[in-house]
């Protein structure tokens, strides 16, 4: 029977030994050794396409693993230290060996195929596991003692899992890793895969040692472990090392024997038949220049065989233009250089040129003093009709094929390296379509397309007659000339002739695609020395502010540069500028004037935003409100309004003599389009904790025209919380009568334009009687703007308009002053 069964160790007084930790270590180290060298091989069985080769590189890697398996195995059993002299029974502990080898065998077969399948790597696995246990276990049975071995049963059970679990899981690490890196790295993958293989095998071994249990016979001496047993330990561990280094060795150098092979394959009639199918030209010459090899391609050049042209002197081929001057230059580059290289014009053997790319560079060899010249002839033909459409690209608009601003700007600076342009003036004009957007959205990007194309080539024709166009970009292109004079009054008047000869011929009609278009350009013109050189982003910027003035006027005349427009440009910028500044750096404020009833009672006033500049000093809002609307600015500053309005709302709400007061805030169309508008506006009433009944928002008729829609749904938000609305210089505008019933107004503001006239012109009363009239029958309240005398207000009272603002009660003035007047006589607001 080859092993016990013990339940119960105790009963037997069965004893256990212990390990020699130093041997255990040596004893895993042999093993992964020999995993590795085993695993290794798989490499080389792979690109082994003989058999019997193949087998043997097989079975030399399985011994070198199973080999060193078996050692590991050995080494253990005599780290294994029992109180009682051990021998071993040589002939079946060197049996043992079998199991090892034929499970490593099993694995690598297995390993070493392309793709193997799962069934077959479960196999492998099953087998390499099967092996190590077999091999432990015979081993043990060749153990003679003065004793009784016996084994407990779930030790043993667990030893032999952890033989084929391991085992199976050193495949399955191979494989996963080989397939992740590939064959480049089989080394890496052998290493990790031998790390698995080590450790099963000294997991098994020393679970199985465990499970292991020595009932002496009583005849027992306590001896200790010979030394000659120990020289026989680190002997087999050295064998078993050496034999992996072997095998690493063995393999290493069969490996660098198929490489070498490889590169001797290529031999001279592939190195032959790989030139000739190179594209290039390749010749091979001597050193007197007569051809010893070339390829199909240099036959074709040239219209001779291979037979024909070696020993051919190259000086006696027409291979490119001046072809004899080039062989000079190339022959005195070798003997200076050793090589030349350069773009010459090769011709073809039916006489056609092309341009191609020539390197002759020289061949000296290692085991001979001979000297060859190699020369390698490339078509350039291609690259160089793709960088001249390359080059054509980058300065030609692709949709009219004009130049585009880039050839412009070149063409500015040729103009003024000219040598007449010394004597005369240029021109530039910008043309703008006007109303090109409005094509593209009616008829169509196609038709708006179409335009330009063909306004395009009505620019070509003055093209033609001495005149430079090109296209900028979207609607917008540009004519560049030289004047005949040098003096300025008449190249603006020659300037001025032709600009309205081109604008008769690019205003005709056209017909796009069965729709009649009449085209209306813009146009702005800069007359120029071309001579200071001042390039071209400040000619263009000029020309840019004189088609800004034609784009405000659209009269279809020509615009000529004005040197204030540049002045006014650099003012509105500093404004600009400085107006931001402003806003951020609290030097705005407000000024307030008084809005008072019949008994000339102030009950309330309306804010009017000034901007306190430290050098300009008080600045109204007409000089910065319109530039503010263009540039954006005028959201912060109508955000700096309302907040600062409902401060003061706040503030008055605490004083008992000034809580009555409303005060009217001036809120732009584009600033009450926001969509945040009202939520807005309840945010800042709420932080200051203003009085919404005490707050009117003053709007314009032309944020009607808008959107009347979302401004009727804000406007009923906000008045739902409190907030009043008033409707400013009502009368000027072009809003319709039926938006004006269903807008949620509280009150009307007659311009101070019916009430400056109403003493002087007729038809202003009864404008203002009209007005006073219609906000009656819809219910709303009447304030009549800029009364400045008495005779104004008793007209405006006679026709029923109570409540006044303007001069005859009081300027705008600061807010502290404002309220320190509230406590005085009412004239104490005039000057």
């Amino acid at each position: 029977m080859l092993f016990n069964v013990l339940s119960d160790p105790q009963a037997l007084n069965a004893i256990q030994g212990k390990h020699d930790i130093l041997l255990v270590f040596i004893s895993w180290l042999v093993a992964l050794a020999a995993s590795y060298a085993g695993l290794d091989t798989i490499k080389l069985v792979r690109k082994v396409t003989h058999s019997l080769w193949r087998s043997v590189w097989l079975f030399a890697g399985a011994s070198a693993m199973g080999l060193g398996v078996w050692s590991m195995h050995f080494i253990g059993m005599h780290a294994y230290q029992l109180d009682f002299p051990v021998t071993h029974a040589p002939v079946a502990t060197l049996l043992s060996i079998l199991p090892a080898i034929l499970g490593s065998l099993s694995a690598m077969v297995v390993l070493s195929r392309p793709a193997p399948s799962h069934h077959s790597l479960w196999l492998a696995g099953v087998g390499l596991g099967v092996g190590i246990g077999a091999m432990h276990y015979s081993g043990m049975a060749a153990m003679r003692m003065p004793a009784e071995l016996y084994y407990s049963l779930n030790l043993f059970l667990i030893s032999l899992l952890v033989a084929v679990v391991l085992g199976m899981a050193s495949v399955y690490v191979y494989r996963l890793c080989q397939q992740e890196w590939g064959i480049q790295r089989s080394r890496r993958c052998a290493f990790i895969a031998a790390l698995c293989v080590s450790i099963a095998v000294s997991g098994m071994h020393y679970v199985a040692m465990q499970a292991a249990w020595y009932v002496p016979d009583g005849r027992v001496l306590v001896l200790p472990m010979h030394s000659h047993s120990r020289w026989l330990i680190y002997l087999i561990g050295v064998v078993a090392v050496l034999t992996a280094l072997l095998t690493l060795v063995a393999t290493g150098v069969q490996r660098r024997l198929h490489a070498s092979q490889r590169h001797e394959y290529m031999t001279q009639t592939r190195l032959l038949e790989v030139i000739s199918a190179l594209q290039d030209s390749v010749v091979l010459l001597d050193n007197r220049a007569r051809v010893r090899l070339c390829n199909a391609a240099f036959e074709r050049l040239v219209g001779s065989t291979t037979n024909q042209l070696v020993g051919a002197s190259i000086a006696h081929l027409n291979y490119a233009q001046d072809s004899q001057t080039l062989n000079v230059e190339i022959r005195q580059a070798l003997e200076k250089h050793g090589e030349w290289s350069g773009m010459i014009k090769a011709i073809r053997a039916n006489g056609l040129g092309f341009p191609a790319w020539l390197s002759v560079t020289c061949v000296n060899y290692a085991d001979s003093n001979e000297r060859d010249y190699v020369a390698l002839l490339s078509d350039r033909s291609e690259e160089q009709q793709a960088e001249q459409r390359i080059r054509y690209l980058a300065y030609h608009d692709m949709l009219t094929e004009l130049p585009n601003r880039r050839a412009l700007q070149a063409r500015i600076e040729e103009l003024g390296a000219a040598e007449k342009a010394v004597h005369q003036q240029a021109f530039l004009a910008l043309l703008d379509i006007d109303r090109f957007k409005l094509l593209n959205d009616s008829l169509g990007q196609d038709i708006g397309d179409e335009l330009l194309r063909q306004l395009s080539k009505r620019l070509q024709q003055w093209a033609e007659k001495g005149l430079y166009a090109a296209r900028l970009d979207g609607n917008e292109f540009a004519l560049l000339g030289a004047c005949s004079t040098n003096d300025g009054a008449i190249a603006q008047s020659e300037v001025c002739s032709l600009i309205d000869k081109v604008l008769a011929s690019l205003t005709a009609d056209y017909d796009l695609q069965g729709h009649t278009y009449p085209c209306k350009l813009n146009v702005g013109v800069l007359i120029f020395n071309p001579v200071k050189r001042e390039g071209s982003a400040p000619l263009f910027k000029r020309a840019d502010l004189a088609l800004l003035v034609a784009k405000r006027l659209r009269d279809g005349q020509p615009q000529f540069f004005r040197a204030e427009q540049e002045r006014e440009l650099e003012e509105r910028l500093m404004m600009e500028r400085e107006l931001r500044f402003a806003i951020e750096n609290d030097e705005l404020c407000l000024h307030l004037q008084p809005q008072v009833n019949g008994q000339h009672d102030v009950i309330g006033a309306e804010a009017l935003l000034r901007w306190q500049h430290p050098q300009r000093g008080l600045v109204s809002p007409g000089h910065f409100i319109a530039l503010a609307e263009e540039t954006g600015l005028i959201l912060p500053l109508g955000e700096w309004v309302l907040k600062e309005g409902c401060r003061l709302l706040g503030k008055w709400h605490q004083d008992a003599q000034l809580q009555h007061l409303k005060l009217s805030l001036n809120v732009s169309a584009r600033q009450f389009q926001q969509p945040d508008f009202t939520d807005q506006v309840l945010s800042i009433i709420e932080q200051y904790d203003a009085p919404p009944a005490r707050l009117t928002l003053e709007l314009t008729e032309s944020l009607l025209l808008i959107d009347p829609e979302g401004t009727i749904n804000k406007m009923q938000q906000l008045q739902r919380m409190g907030v009043s609305f008033a409707l400013d210089d009502f009368g000027t505008g072009y809003s319709s009568l039926s938006y004006l019933k269903l807008l949620p107004l509280d009150t009307l503001k007659i311009d101070i334009a019916f009430v400056r006239d109403l003493t002087l012109n007729r038809q202003a009363r009864p404008i203002a009687g009209t007005i006073i009239t219609l906000a009656e029958s819809l219910g709303l309240g009447v304030i009549a703007e800029g009364v400045e005398t008495e005779d104004q207000r008793l007209v405006l009272a006679n026709l029923g308009c109570h409540v006044y603002q303007g001069f005859l009660f009081g300027r705008p003035t600061p807010v502290d002053v404002f309220t320190n007047t509230l406590t005085r006589p009412l004239t104490r607001f005039l000057d």
